[in-house]
């Protein structure tokens, strides 16, 4: 290296060091005006993008230093630090791919890409990754936490209680994020010997309110499990209020959304969108309805894949509104942007895919909010608005911890009010698409089964097939709470689940009546709360 360059690399370095970010700037730019290629100046000025948060130049540098030297270890870091960040867990794996090349026994890479592989529902690569962990002495307890979800998606919930039992052992600090793990396992009955820990737990002075909070929930569920109802609602109610302080709803944000589709969205002009390469199914409806039985009937259909709850539809939305607002821009959408979206959501759907089936399903519940723009990118998309009884759908949403999002779900009054926007805007979707939203009730599912996912089925254009009514011997790995529901057939034990805490709900049971009124109105379904 020339001295000359040697000399300003050290000053733009020490200038970094020390938080002159401007001088490190300005000396490293100067580099660059000399040697454009130098990668040490560049990736001074990439740090400098990092700590001012300007991720739009940072990539433009990440992919400067990279097309000189791909395996530049410092700026795969960073990259994979932007893509975690930005919950693009398919090219953080293939960031990690990249580190990997040069360090294959790195252990820590090797772990973070089974996290990203986790994240993305690649199961077995996740499996296999971690169990390496494991099986090494990598000391990190969440490998255990993540082995425990990797077992419960597998369905098998004992070995995943292992994973959670020693978790909870080698990392009591983190201990009541164990013990939801356990109790979110839905089949899985919690020992005396964890409730006693718990307890014990509870009353700890230096325990922060979010793990109390986790704590509580599990009680919860204990209580309910020795059909203790009354504590169990207490228990409930309690971690509800802790969440609730540090995780607040914004109701008026929420309501504002709601009313501004209602009363301003209109149907864009026709988009002549190019043919599209598969038939997107998006199941919707409030979380804790049944969407995941809906998914695993159609995903047991041959001409049928699933994904996950993918975030892409929102975050189209996101953009959308940053361009200057959400609905208005959608209401005047051109041809080439709507293109552009349809085909940023297939390229990100076909990650999920070997290969693409005819119909492939996204079940994230928060796309009834975005029908509008769902119906305007994919005019052929089928939407199936899965509805539960209001009151066994509320209390077991209020009975469950939500790691992201679902903010109304910390108090009762939140989720009334996030049920009236829901079924609001929804009876609007179907004014506005009339016959083309497929409204589901799971109470009738539940009642006449097999005519109901024939109806279904029907629906969605395709032929009825046998294993649809056997859903739950596939084998197909589920990524949400649901799983072990989902791997039985069909009961009604869930429905009219309400009534064991009605002494404790009597003062929400007027406007949740009033919901039930609305709900038999939008899906035809004669049944009552009483």
């Amino acid at each position: 290296m020339k001295p000359k360059l040697s000399k300003l690399l050290y000053q733009a370095s020490e200038s970094f060091k020390k938080n002159h970010f401007e001088a490190a700037s300005f000396t490293a730019k100067g580099i660059l005006n000399l040697f454009p290629e130098q990668i040490d100046a560049t990736v001074i000025l990439l740090k400098i993008t990092i700590k001012n948060h300007d991720y739009l130049q940072s990539e433009k540098l990440i992919k400067n230093i990279l097309f000189l030297d791909e395996y530049n270890k410092e700026t795969l870091l960073i990259k994979l630090q932007i893509l975690e960040m930005k919950e693009l867990f398919f090219e953080a794996i293939d960031t990690l791919d990249a580190l990997l090349v040069t360090e294959p026994q790195n252990i820590q890479f090797q772990y973070k890409k089974g996290l990203n592989a986790l994240k993305s529902g690649k199961i077995y690569l996740a499996e296999t990754l971690l169990l390496n962990c494991y099986n090494n002495g990598f000391y990190d307890p969440f490998v255990k936490l993540n082995l425990g979800h990797i077992y419960k998606a597998k369905g098998k919930s004992d070995k995943a209680a292992e994973f959670y039992h020693e978790f909870i052992q080698d990392f009591p600090l983190h201990s009541a994020v164990g013990y939801w793990s356990l109790a979110d396992l839905k089949d899985y009955k919690l020992k005396s010997t964890d409730k006693e820990a718990i307890q014990s737990l509870i009353h700890c002075k230096t325990l922060s309110s979010g793990n109390r909070s986790l704590l509580l929930f599990t009680l919860g569920r204990i209580h309910e499990q020795q059909e203790q109802y009354e504590k169990s609602f207490e228990s409930i109610h309690l971690a509800n209020q802790l969440m609730a302080n540090y995780r607040p709803f914004q109701a008026d944000l929420y309501s504002q959304l709601i009313n501004d589709f209602i009363s301003k969205f209109i149907i864009p002009p026709e988009i002549q969108t190019p043919n599209q390469e598969f038939t997107p199914i998006f199941i919707v409806g409030m979380p804790r309805s049944g969407t995941t039985l809906i998914e695993q009937i159609l995903a047991s259909h041959t001409e049928v894949e699933s994904t996950d709850e993918l975030p892409y539809i929102e975050r189209i939305g996101l953009e959308l509104d940053m361009m200057g607002g959400y609905i208005e821009k959608l209401k005047n959408i051109t041809n080439e942007q709507a293109q552009k979206f349809a085909e940023q959501y297939t390229q990100q759907v076909k990650q999920y895919l070997p290969t693409l089936a005819k119909m492939v399903i996204d079940k994230n519940p928060n796309n009834f909010i975005h029908i509008g723009l769902i119906k305007t990118l994919f005019p052929q998309a089928k939407i199936i608005n899965v509805v539960r009884n209001p009151l066994d759908n509320a209390l077991s949403v209020y009975k469950q911890f939500f790691s992201n999002g679902h903010n109304y779900s910390y108090s009762l009054k939140g989720i009334e009010l996030y049920w009236k926007g829901y079924l609001s805007l929804m009876n609007h979707w179907e004014a506005v698409y009339p016959k083309q939203i497929y409204q589901l009730s799971y109470e009738r599912l539940v009642s006449d089964t097999e005519n109901e996912i024939k109806r279904l089925l029907d629906y969605c254009q395709i032929s009825f097939e046998k294993q649809c009514l056997t859903f739950y011997e596939s084998d197909r790995l589920v990524l949400t709470p649901s799983v072990s529901q989902v791997k039985q057939p069909i009961t009604a034990r869930s429905i009219g689940s309400w009534k064991k805490y009605q002494p404790y709900i009597t003062q929400h049971l007027p406007v949740f009546t009033e919901l039930e009124d609305k709900v038999n109105l939008l899906v035809g379904n004669p049944s009552k709360l009483d």
